[in-house]
């Protein structure tokens, strides 16, 4: 998953993106109103962390021109203030959850993974493909009764395709979720991190789970041979 922190406290946007990176998540990190709005727009952010008081353009500025041009990435508002009135603009600007400072870090990732499952329409936690059972919340993966045991980058990937068992992802959208825009992606990085991923999935199994389609990209979901 992809998420774009805009926040003007260098300290704080640091430490955020610091433990994102951390928590398995590709963050790229901006400090003011105007890198936001074009760093939004122009990748596909899973979750935007956004600041109201920000230098250049302010956060619910931001928020409404990123609405106004389609941009459907879900947005956590950052806020000092929490007064109704500020709630109220906010999700009327287009916000879907709000935080208010100081925050703990990992209500925080919470509200992360929360907007991000609420994106990609996950209504439940626990995602099953066959004997395979990837807890989002818990960010555990088993297969049957062995627990798998993946990297955070590893664990991006894995959640990424759970989000869209069934359905084939691209090479280029992989490319796009998992990686930060400012570090080069190899040609081979995303087919060295699926060989992997499905060698480590198939711990105990016979029936692959994350399948080939020539041409096309991956695609997660029971074998049927």
């Amino acid at each position: 998953m992809k998420v774009l922190v805009v926040e003007d406290s260098k300290r704080l946007r640091e430490a955020v993106a610091y433990g994102l990176r951390g928590s398995g998540y590709a963050v790229d990190a901006v400090g003011d109103g105007r890198s936001g709005l074009v760093h939004a727009r122009t990748s596909d952010f899973d979750v935007i962390v956004l600041d109201i008081m920000l230098p250049e353009l302010d956060g619910l500025t931001v928020l409404r021109e990123l609405r106004a041009k389609g941009v459907h990435s879900a947005v956590l508002l950052l806020t000092a203030r929490d007064t109704v009135q500020e709630r109220v603009q906010g999700l009327r600007a287009g916000a879907d959850d709000y935080l208010v400072k100081p925050f703990a870090f990992d209500e925080l990732v919470a509200r992360v993974q929360a907007l991000a499952r609420r994106r990609h329409q996950a209504a439940s936690t626990l995602v099953r493909v066959d004997d395979l059972v990837v807890d989002l919340s818990a960010r555990r993966v088993m297969r049957g009764d062995e627990t798998v045991d993946l990297t955070s980058r590893e664990w991006s990937l894995v959640e990424y395709l759970s989000h869209r068992v069934g359905r084939i992802v691209s090479r280029m959208e992989l490319e796009e979720h998992l990686y930060e825009d400012a570090r080069p992606v190899q040609s081979n990085a995303i087919d060295s991190a699926i060989c992997t991923v499905r060698h480590k999935l198939n711990v105990g199994s016979r029936r692959p789970l994350i399948h080939t389609r020539r041409g096309r990209g991956y695609v997660l979901e029971a074998f049927r041979g």
